[in-house]
C-alpha cells in the first residue's frame, strides 16, 4: 500500500498533520453559513467536526480480478469533513439518477433474462475504468453539480458587485461549491504511520466518492451515447468503474474502447471481450446461450446467493487493513 502511494503523482506526503487547522477553518464557515440561513440547526450540528482524525487507508481486495489486487481505500470516518460529506451525499444523491446504473444485482439479472435480442448475433463485453477514484476530474465534476443544482454561473460571479449583494441563487452556488471543495480536495490520511494527501480526484472511502464518480461519468456516458450506438452498442449498464455492454456481433471493438478513451485524456477504459460465450461482471457468470441470456451467481459457503451491490459495505470487512 505504502509504495502505491509513494509512486502515484495522485499522492503526496506531508510533513505535519492539517487536521486541527483544517476542523477550525470548517467551524467557522459552518457556523457561518448557519448564521445567514444556509444550514439548519440541526444541520450545523451534525456536520460541526469535534477531535477530528486524519483518515486510514487500508487496501480492499479486487476479488473479481486477476491476481486479487489491492484497490487503495480511505476510510474517512471520524475525518474533519466525514459529516458534512454525509449530509452532501444526502441532499445531492438525486443527482445521481441514470438508466445505465445498475442499482440492485438480482434486478439486473432478470433484465438481462427479458432483453429482446437475437443472442446468437450480439457479443458481450466488460469495460473496466482505470483507477478511476483519482483520476475523475473534481473542478468539472463539481462545476456538473453547480449547474444541475442552480443553473449555469449567473453574471453576479463576474460583475463588481460584493458577495453580499449577489442574488440569493449565486450566493448558494457559491456556498455549496465551497463545501463540496473542503469535502473532497486534498483529503489527508495515515498509511504506516506516514502521513499522505491526495491530490488528484476523490478518496476511495468518502462518503462522497461513489456520488461524484457516477455523476462524472453519468455526464461521459450522456455525450458519447449516440456515437457508441452508432458503432454497435445495444446494451449499456455500469457499477461505478464497471461496464456491461452488448454489441452486434460484428463491432470493432477497437473503435468503441477510442470512441471512450477520447473523452478525457484522464478517464480511460479497458475491455475485456467474453470467452466461450461467458463473461464476467460484478462476480455474475454471464453467458449466452441460444435465445437467452442466463447467469450463475455466487454462492457462499451456505449455500446462500448474495447481492454484491446490497452488501457492498458488508464486503469491505474482508480488507487488509494497513
Amino acid at each position: 500500500m505504502e509504495q502505491i502511494f509513494n509512486e502515484s503523482k495522485a499522492f503526496k506526503q506531508l510533513d505535519e498533520d492539517p487536521t486541527i487547522q483544517k476542523e477550525d477553518k470548517l467551524q467557522r464557515k459552518l457556523l457561518h453559513l448557519k448564521n445567514n440561513g444556509f444550514l439548519t440547526d440541526s444541520e450545523y450540528k451534525f456536520t460541526r467536526p469535534v477531535g477530528s482524525q486524519p483518515g486510514k487507508a487500508y487496501g480492499l481486495l479486487k476479488i473479481h480480478k486477476d491476481g486479487v489486487p489491492l484497490r487503495p481505500v480511505i476510510s474517512a470516518c471520524g475525518t474533519f469533513n466525514y459529516k458534512l460529506s454525509k449530509l452532501l451525499v444526502n441532499k445531492l444523491k438525486h443527482l445521481r439518477a441514470s438508466p445505465t446504473i445498475v442499482i440492485d444485482t438480482f434486478k439486473f439479472v432478470k433484465e438481462l433474462q427479458n432483453i429482446k435480442l437475437n443472442t446468437t448475433n450480439i457479443k458481450m463485453l466488460s469495460f473496466d475504468i482505470v483507477s478511476l477514484f483519482t483520476r475523475v476530474p473534481l473542478a468539472c465534476t463539481i462545476d456538473l453539480i453547480l449547474d444541475k443544482m442552480y443553473g449555469p454561473t449567473h453574471t453576479c460571479s463576474f460583475s463588481e458587485l460584493k458577495r453580499a449583494d449577489w442574488c440569493s441563487k449565486c450566493q448558494h452556488r457559491y456556498e455549496l461549491k465551497w463545501l463540496l471543495d473542503i469535502s473532497t480536495k486534498d483529503s489527508h490520511f495515515i498509511c504506516n504511520e506516514k502521513l499522505y494527501c491526495q491530490t488528484e480526484g476523490i478518496a476511495m472511502g468518502s462518503p462522497l466518492g461513489p456520488l461524484l464518480v457516477d455523476i462524472y461519468i453519468n455526464y461521459l456516458e450522456s455525450k458519447l451515447k449516440r456515437r457508441l450506438e452508432e458503432n454497435g452498442v445495444l446494451y449499456w449498464k455500469r457499477f461505478v468503474d464497471d461496464c456491461f455492454v452488448l454489441v452486434n456481433e460484428n463491432t470493432d471493438i477497437n473503435k468503441l474502447l477510442d470512441i471512450l478513451n477520447s473523452f478525457d485524456v484522464d478517464i480511460q477504459f479497458i475491455v475485456e471481450t467474453e470467452k466461450k460465450y461467458s463473461i464476467s461482471f460484478l462476480d455474475i457468470l454471464i453467458t449466452r446461450t441460444k435465445g437467452e441470456i442466463s447467469n450463475s451467481n455466487p454462492v457462499e459457503s451456505n449455500g446462500v446467493q448474495w447481492n454484491r451491490l446490497k452488501f457492498w459495505r458488508a464486503l469491505h470487512k474482508y480488507s487488509i487493513d494497513m
